[in-house]
């Protein structure tokens, strides 16, 4: 699959390669978790990605050129971190892909996206999501077969950001062979679920781009970008969904989202998005990858104070 980076200020366009692997899995620290078979289209170049919470490791399979092996040691960047996510970069040199992660862990429950800055007019990018053990749906009943999840929203773009990250280079190298660093979205998610009827849908809310986004322009604040909505679509039998996402009353679609739920009574769902030409036109091919892992309201890992307003 051809990907392109998108310079707004610039109209510079870059690809990222690969046709993706649709047997992407996630694994904990110790190396076990569900081997899922994450949709190309979410996978992309991504192979796999194994996250230790405890520890504060990160290791990704797949992503090409963001460090020598093609199993690569992320670094921990707390300074990059926002609500919700943990963060972590790869660069091996200033003249190399520096490459951003996003992952989060909820008790066994797991996603992540990588993307990285782009560079001679091509980036990489993916993302995984996975779960220890078997799916565990709650007991439907009257009272408990309607259920919801919410909580922090991240994701990654193939627009140049915040260039703290980059690794120093000697003044004078020609722009041309510079990497950029991956500008970010954050925000807010909510998923309704009926498990008696096997469904659900959502909304990604109150979503802002990265102030320090260059092919904007920059900027003191954030940018605010459209809400995101998430088709309402089928869950499988061992817990796992995909469908359509839409710019919120834009009835087009714009990507794809997928996910698991984890845990017990799935008090844990994980997912990927990709979305494509949603920010700020239909021309100017924008692309973004992005991450939810969320507890469900009600249940023990919820955090979210919209769950306030949901009947548990």
């Amino acid at each position: 699959m051809t990907r392109y980076y998108a310079g707004i200020a610039a109209l510079a366009l870059v690809a990222a390669c690969g046709d993706g692997n649709p047997f992407t899995g996630a694994t904990t620290g110790d190396g076990t978790g569900t081997a899922t078979e994450i949709p190309a289209t979410l996978a992309s170049d991504l192979q796999s990605f194994t996250y230790d919470p405890a520890a504060g490791t990160l290791v990704v399979e797949g992503i090409s050129r963001d460090e020598d092996p093609f199993e690569a040691t992320f670094r921990r960047r707390p300074n990059l971190d926002v609500p919700g996510y943990v963060a972590f970069t790869a660069q091996d040199d200033p003249l190399d892909q520096h490459a951003t992660a996003y992952v989060q862990d909820i008790g066994g429950t797991r996603a992540g996206v990588v993307v990285t800055g782009g560079q001679f007019t091509f980036y990489n990018a993916g993302g995984a999501y996975a779960r220890d053990g078997a799916y565990d749906p709650p007991t439907v009943t009257g009272d408990t077969g309607l259920v919801s999840y919410a909580g922090d929203y991240v994701g990654l773009t193939n627009l140049s950001g915040d260039p703290t990250d980059l690794a120093a280079v000697t003044p004078g190298v020609d722009p041309g062979l510079l990497p950029g660093q991956s500008a970010k979205v954050t925000g807010k998610i909510f998923i309704n679920v009926d498990f008696g009827d096997n469904d659900l849908s959502g909304l990604i809310y109150d979503r802002r781009l990265d102030a320090n986004d260059t092919d904007l322009g920059g900027g003191a604040t954030d940018l605010a970008v459209g809400d995101l909505a998430l088709v309402p679509t089928t869950i499988d039998g061992n817990g796992e969904f995909f469908g359509d996402v839409e710019l919120a009353g834009d009835r087009t679609d714009r990507g794809d989202y997928g996910g698991i739920f984890g845990g017990t009574d799935a008090n844990a769902v994980a997912g990927v998005i990709f979305i494509a030409d949603h920010l700020v036109s239909n021309t100017q091919a924008e692309e973004e990858w992005g991450t939810f892992v969320l507890g469900k309201c009600g249940g023990p890992s919820a955090t979210d104070a919209i769950c306030a307003e949901v009947e548990p």
